[in-house]
């Protein structure tokens, strides 16, 4: 079946300081509404070119991407032919914030900056529905932009003492809250055919665990082998030392699912197979081919990598049709579903809209990392994910968690699962 055509638009949203607070741009277009400039991609162009560029030609406000902001997609009819189209809108700064718009071209009847509250008044009463999340959400990622939490967020690290992360996450609580409570409205309104969940309860913020209530460490640990120079006996030796030391599961490439199955049989043992690993840039139907045959082999968990490069543009749509094929191929089959979503990809907006839409298309586990990617596993991302999996899924942390205390600390933010390569040494 051929697919759809595809149209591809590109804007945003640009931020402006003054002495009195920030301000944002906003135009009335030929039709009445309040909205944003934005425009189609030439060719050639990224989604950021194509959002600089249209800003400056509608508008002559010069500005630098600050972060993403999110996509809508519909269906219109040009020319008789029912058309996709796809419009993504990020956060930006204004290059000079002195500069005054100048409507510039036919579709824009005028662009002016306001300020927060009157934007979205404004909005409120004529702008255009499916952009309801837009300034709600700007606002909150400005905030976290300003605080440069990307960065000093993502660079906590899992061997901080336990009290000085219980300190770091007390102190941006409300933040993370109002991200969290932004994200779960964008989904409501762009995928309201899947997106279901409400905002996390606010008992699910509260991190970090008792003690009592966190699994031990061996419990805990996926003992893991994906390297693809990895042979039979380095397989054998791996699942030799999970039953020594009674990890709770056993990580591997397909084709050694039914190896594993045999050898951890009669132990409590879990055999876990990857699929459309490590890349996830595979097509559904090989996905789901995949998590069935390494479920009929005997993995009794399939992790699968979404296609990272779909969730770095916000293709949710991608991401879930996905993550359904698989969760139901292995539901079907008694097993469970980790989603990898390689955090280190994504911004903290797009982590938790990735795991929230994991979440909606049937995941049992959010996983942070393959272990390819640059970076893996951090400490405040698996808060995050935590708090979106609330009672109703797991979250497992891996990639570079290598020492007792880096374990214990994952364990008290809301991990269930540790993937790791370092089992053996990590609690001898």
């Amino acid at each position: 079946m051929a697919e759809k055509r595809v149209e591809r638009a590109a804007g945003g949203l640009v931020v402006r300081t003054t002495k009195s607070g920030p301000e944002v741009l906003l135009i009335h277009d030929a039709y009445g509404h309040v909205t944003f400039p934005k425009g189609h991609l030439e060719p050639g162009e990224t989604w950021e070119e194509a959002a600089v560029r249209e800003i400056r030609e509608e508008t002559g406000i010069a500005s630098r991407i600050v972060s993403p902001l999110g996509r809508i997609e519909y269906l219109i009819t040009r020319d008789g032919e029912e058309v996709r189209k796809q419009v993504r809108l990020f956060l930006l700064a204004a290059e000079d914030n002195s500069a005054s718009p100048v409507a510039q071209e036919e579709e824009v009847d005028g662009a002016f900056f306001a300020d927060w509250e009157k934007a979205n008044s404004l909005h409120h009463q004529s702008g255009y529905e499916n952009w309801s999340w837009v300034l709600p959400k700007a606002k909150v990622l400005w905030e976290w932009t300003e605080l440069d939490m990307e960065k000093a967020w993502r660079s906590v690290s899992a061997s901080t003492s336990l009290d000085d992360l219980a300190q770091e996450w007390s102190s941006h609580k409300d933040l993370v809250t109002r991200l969290m409570e932004s994200v779960v409205h964008e989904l409501a309104v762009t995928a309201p055919e899947w997106s279901k969940r409400g905002a996390p309860k606010q008992t699910d913020y509260d991190l970090p665990k008792a003690s009592g209530s966190v699994p031990e460490i061996a419990k805990a640990i996926e003992h893991t082998l994906l390297k693809p120079e990895a042979r039979v006996p380095d397989v054998l030796r791996l699942v030799d030392e999970a039953r020594t030391y009674e990890f709770g599961g056993v990580c591997v490439n397909p084709q050694y699912a039914g190896l594993v199955a045999q050898g951890l049989a009669g132990t409590e043992t879990i055999p876990c197979a990857v699929v459309g690993f490590p890349l996830g840039a595979t097509v559904t139907e090989a996905l789901a081919a995949e998590a069935r045959a390494v479920v009929e082999a005997g993995a009794r968990e399939v992790d699968m990598v979404i296609p990272v490069g779909s969730m770095r543009e916000d293709d949710v749509w991608s991401v879930y049709h996905r993550v359904k094929a698989v969760c139901d191929e292995a539901h079907q089959l008694q097993a469970q579903v980790k989603v990898i979503l390689e955090a280190h990809f994504l911004t903290s907006d797009q982590l938790l809209k990735a795991g929230l839409t994991a979440l909606e298309a049937g995941a049992d586990f959010l996983k942070t990392s393959t272990g390819f990617a640059p970076s893996g596993a951090k400490i405040m991302d698996v808060a995050l994910l935590s708090v979106i999996a609330g009672g109703t899924a797991k979250v497992k942390a891996a990639g570079g968690i290598r020492s007792k205390e880096q374990a214990e600390n994952y364990l008290r933010f809301g991990a269930a699962r540790l993937g790791t390569s370092s089992g053996v040494s990590m609690i001898r």
